[in-house]
């Protein structure tokens, strides 16, 4: 028997260890070799299997990092990284301490023997993982002045308990004070405050009477603590009073700009994001089944918007939400609703149809496997992910809009965003290599009649198109227009419809895959524009195949030769110019101003997927920070499980190992500003360890083999912890929106240059921006398995 083969099928059977049909593993696994053999690896396997009690240490070389870790009653010394490896292969021989997990220590201990300068830079596994927090949306109401200003005061408490505290800084409507310990309070509790420094420095007797303050939270650090207040109540002549004092006293105390730099930070990263994110944000009306009312373009999710036109360029999307459907997405007491949706189109004599179903739809009907077998194999299908929680007037902070005071037309928009009671955001999840997971079996016979009942009707209720403000920075603008198309290639005709056109190209889809590769030369005809032009002939128009999706159904053509001799440049510069105030894209038509920057603010109270941000400054490109919403969302226990500092989430569930590299180094190094993100699907099983050290398997979902070891993985997963399948785009960002934080910008910069400046460098070093969006249920639905009760 080769001796290389045996440990090669070692390798493969020890992680397999697990699997309850492990035998039936082990003999298609060894199927090939002889009786003896297999006779030697049953009892190597054995061996490896055997429970262990000999101590691990590893001090005479690696001493200064060995630390000490206990396991089953014994001591053992290793480094943070060696620990990670024990558990794991514990994990791996059924959650014991055998031989074979000695030998792997063993294996690892001689290969790290004299590099001590390479394993003192993490202090654990996850340290490299750990980014910045990012708050999205708590810099709202941040807009007054503070002041360094420490002065003694009393707190007066609602229980009659006294503090005696000293100011931090102050401004008119708070002020952050410093106390000798934290007293017994609730956060929002009123209290008293009597400015008792401030009455022997001025003779105002408006400083003897207490001021009605509300508690807000509090801050540690190092031992001292701090208390976040807010004035409540009516004062005016105490409002008047500080107001002077702040002004006059510029000079004396340091203003801060703490507060601010914060915002801008905040503010910063929330814009590098918002234009690139593959959702849309949806706004809908109040009431029982409230209607679409807005939707808000970026230019990530213009596709969206795209395959939601009928026909006759209609918009449908709000097709999608009927109020039937409303009734039951609306969210209860406040909370967050999500769902799964399913759709595709039917195509007949010119006629676009629309079919779609809710997952909780397709299993009340007992119709889910004829919707995906009837729907996944068209190229029309998609899987979108929804989410719908109910928001507030105070969210849009209309009260920081810059600008010019227009009051009707202030007052207009703040009635007009008193109709919207409820935020979403419709994201697109479905990738094509799942296609074959969603179990089309041709041998079935089913009455595809029987969908009839999530056919969409022909008229759908108009709604709003807001655009996000932000830089432009495309080579050139893209304009929505649907309309025939037929692609000649190899002596055969694909049949399609333009999704968006430019002078220089175009995106379609097909109703075939096309059988062409990147830099194919094709000819295009466009039938229904050709109607448009006597003298120009659009019948073979020479186009470049750009790129193309994994299905081949979606193309992105850009025209072949010189642009001045190219009459499909010609045409559509000539379509384009003529129509400026027909084509959807072209301009935005601003009924209420300040409309898109209120809808904004709104979305960031209710951010509903995670954005990753890779900053590169001096070294090589590296994670820097992530975004998070104000609640919490169905990601927050992974992202903070193995988080070591406050302010701080970890990654490492998502990107350990060669998974950073592969889904997010690696794509920025090819990806242009222009493109589209790069995405694709991570599954993660979080396990039980008993040490009590978080322990993941992460993989990426193409990685599988078959659709068998994926349905093995996740239910493993399941049985021994949780599981999770994450979606991960990552887009290449431009220079930064400054603009947008310009005036922040400019008040830091008079007081204190150098935190202006850094703040720049911080903004510019973004080179990527990711997006992480829980995909487990989708999975576990696509794949028919019921998570375990409870």
């Amino acid at each position: 028997m080769d001796s290389e083969q045996p440990l090669h099928l070692i390798e493969q059977l020890v992680p397999l260890l697990r699997e309850k049909d492990f035998d039936e593993i082990f003999n298609r696994l060894t199927q090939n070799e002889n009786t003896n053999s297999r006779f030697l690896l049953k009892m190597e396997l054995k061996r490896k299997c055997t429970p262990c009690r000999r101590v691990v240490d590893m001090r005479s070389e690696l001493g200064e990092l060995c630390q000490v870790y206990e396991s089953e009653g014994i001591t053992h010394f290793m480094p943070a990284e060696a620990i990670a490896l024990f558990q794991s292969q514990c994990y791996l021989y059924r959650d014991g301490y055998t031989l074979g997990v000695y030998e792997a220590l063993q294996t690892w201990y001689k290969l790290n023997q004299g590099r001590m300068d390479r394993l003192s830079l993490p202090s654990s596994p996850f340290h490299p993982f750990d980014v910045n927090a990012i708050p999205f949306a708590s810099h709202y109401g941040r807009q007054e002045e503070r002041m360094h200003f420490s002065s003694p005061m009393v707190l007066r408490l609602a229980s009659g308990e006294k503090v005696f505290a000293k100011s931090s800084d102050l401004s008119l409507g708070g002020i952050r004070v410093s106390v000798p310990y934290l007293p017994d309070y609730q956060t929002g509790e009123q209290i008293e405050v009597i400015f008792t420094g401030l009455e022997r420095e001025s003779a105002n007797p408006l400083l003897r009477q207490p001021i009605d303050y509300q508690i807000l939270g509090e801050e540690q650090k190092e031992g001292k603590f701090w208390l976040r207040l807010v004035k409540s109540g009516d004062h005016p002549a105490f409002e008047r009073f500080l107001g002077e004092f702040i002004e006059h006293n510029r000079s004396r105390y340091r203003v801060s700009v703490d507060y601010l730099l914060s915002a801008a930070i905040i503010k910063g990263y929330e814009q590098f994001y918002l234009p690139r994110m593959t959702g849309m944000p949806l706004f809908f009306g109040t009431g029982e089944s409230p209607g679409l009312e807005i939707a808000l373009r970026t230019e990530n999710n213009q596709h969206l918007l795209e395959y939601w036109r009928d026909a006759k360029n209609r918009d449908m999307l709000a097709s999608l939400f009927s109020p039937a459907r409303m009734r039951d997405l609306l969210p209860r007491s406040g909370g967050l609703k999500e769902t799964l949706i399913y759709s595709f189109t039917h195509s007949v004599r010119s006629h676009l149809y629309f079919f779609s179903a809710t997952r909780e739809e397709l299993q009340q009907s007992g119709l889910t496997a004829l919707f995906f077998q009837v729907g996944a194999r068209r190229p029309s299908w998609r899987v979108y992910k929804f989410s719908l929680e109910a928001c507030s007037l105070p969210e849009a902070d209309l009260d920081s809009q810059q600008g010019e005071p227009h009051q009707l037309q202030d007052m207009l928009l703040r009635e007009r965003l008193k109709q919207i009671g409820y935020v979403g955001v419709l994201q697109e999840i479905g990738l094509d290599s799942q296609r074959e997971e969603f179990g089309y079996d041709a041998s079935q016979h089913h009455n595809a009649n029987e969908l009839q009942r999530f056919g969409h009707g022909l008229e759908a209720a108009p709604f709003e198109i807001e655009t996000l403000h932000y830089v432009q920075l495309r080579k050139e603008a893209r304009y929505v227009h649907k309309t025939a198309i037929v692609i000649r290639h190899k002596e055969r005709a694909w049949l399609g419809w333009t999704r968006d056109i430019s002078a220089h190209g175009m995106q379609v889809e097909l109703e075939e895959p096309l059988d062409g590769e990147k830099g194919d030369i094709v000819q295009v005809a466009l039938p229904r524009l050709q109607e448009l032009s006597k003298s120009m002939d659009l019948q073979r128009l020479p186009y470049r195949l750009v790129s193309q999706n994994l299905s081949r159904t979606v193309l992105h053509l850009c025209i072949e030769g010189a642009p001045e001799r190219h009459t499909g440049h010609q045409f559509f510069s000539l379509l384009i110019e003529s129509n400026q105030n027909k084509l959807k894209a072209t301009r935005e038509h601003r009924r209420y101003r300040g409309m898109a920057r209120a809808l904004r603010n709104i979305f960031t109270h209710h951010l509903f997927d995670t954005p990753v941000y890779v900053n590169k400054q001096k070294a090589a490109p590296q994670l820097a920070a992530a975004g998070l919403s104000p609640r919490p969302r169905s990601l927050s226990k992974l992202l903070h499980s193995c988080a070591e500092q406050e302010g701080q989430v970890n990654l490492y569930p998502l990107f350990q190992g060669g998974l950073l590299k592969t889904l997010l180094l690696n794509p920025l190094r090819t990806i242009e500003r222009e493109d589209k993100p790069a995405q694709e699907e991570v599954y993660i099983a979080s396990l039980h360890s008993q040490g009590g050290t978080p322990l993941f398997l992460s993989r990426l979902a193409s990685s599988f083999p078959t659709l068998v070891d994926k349905r093995r993985f996740v239910e493993l997963a399941l049985q021994q912890g949780q599981f999770y399948s994450v979606l991960v785009g990552i887009s290449r960002t431009g220079r930064p929106d400054t603009s947008f934080i310009a005036n922040e910008l400019d008040y830091i910069a008079k007081f204190a240059i150098h935190k202006a400046k850094k703040l720049e460098e911080e903004l510019w070093s973004v080179v990527g921006v990711g997006e992480l969006t829980d995909t487990s249920q989708a999975t576990l639905f696509r794949l028919g398995i019921r998570p375990p009760a409870g």
